[in-house]
């Protein structure tokens, strides 16, 4: 493999980790209002749905 495709690999896997990271420490308290939890969540699947993306675009890459 490219050094690309490794590096949108290894991108993929820490976007990955950071969305698992929100969502696991996601909780609603004292403190946080509803707005601000219901962003978290939106942006923790943006994560996932972005390191889905690289993964599948390394994925095509290496079958052609």
């Amino acid at each position: 493999m490219e050094l690309k495709l490794v590096a949108v690999w290894i991108i993929g896997s820490l976007l990955l980790l950071a969305g698992s990271w929100i969502i696991s420490n996601l909780e609603l308290t004292i403190g946080v209002t509803q707005v601000s939890y219901y962003i978290a969540i939106l942006a923790s699947f943006v994560l996932f749905l972005l390191a889905g993306l690289c993964w599948i675009s390394v994925a095509v890459a290496t079958r052609k």
